[in-house]
């Protein structure tokens, strides 16, 4: 039995195919999962401002809490998980505050993300911000619309 030229091509071409197949599959699952894993710690560390502050707010799920477990839902959003690394401004300024968020999830995966005051970030940024710093430093929580 002898083998041509087309024949080799064709195998090799199939079996490409089907390599690039598999590929895509593993890549549009990897996503769910990551749909599928919930938040269970977001801290924000802010730094700078006039003062030169190094301060850090965690605020982990906690069960009986319902501030913490709705700040889980917004850190587990497909919102939030979308949003860039980072949101600077465009032109530097003294005195502002940098804030650095950095969220834990169940996969083992984390997702960091960078603004400082006066960047335009996204509200679902700011809200997270706004709402770990209260609730880690033990204050009221707002309720939003």
């Amino acid at each position: 039995m002898s083998v041509t030229p087309n024949a080799i091509r064709r195998l090799t071409a199939t079996f490409a195919l089907l390599i690039a197949v598999t590929a895509g599959l593993f890549a549009v699952a990897s996503p769910a999962q990551a749909a599928r894993s919930t938040a269970y710690q977001v801290t924000v560390v802010r730094t700078g401002g006039f003062a030169g502050v190094d301060e850090s707010y965690t605020v982990t799920s906690q069960p009986g809490s319902p501030f913490a477990a709705t700040l889980m839902e917004s850190v587990s959003s497909r919102e939030f998980r979308s949003l860039a690394p980072s949101y600077l401004p465009v032109r530097n300024g003294a005195d502002r505050f940098r804030y650095t968020v950095t969220v834990a999830y169940s996969n083992g995966r984390t997702k960091t993300v960078v603004t400082v005051d006066g960047a335009d970030a996204p509200d679902v940024l700011w809200q997270v911000v706004d709402t770990t710093m209260r609730i880690a430093g033990g204050l009221t929580v707002a309720a939003t619309d």
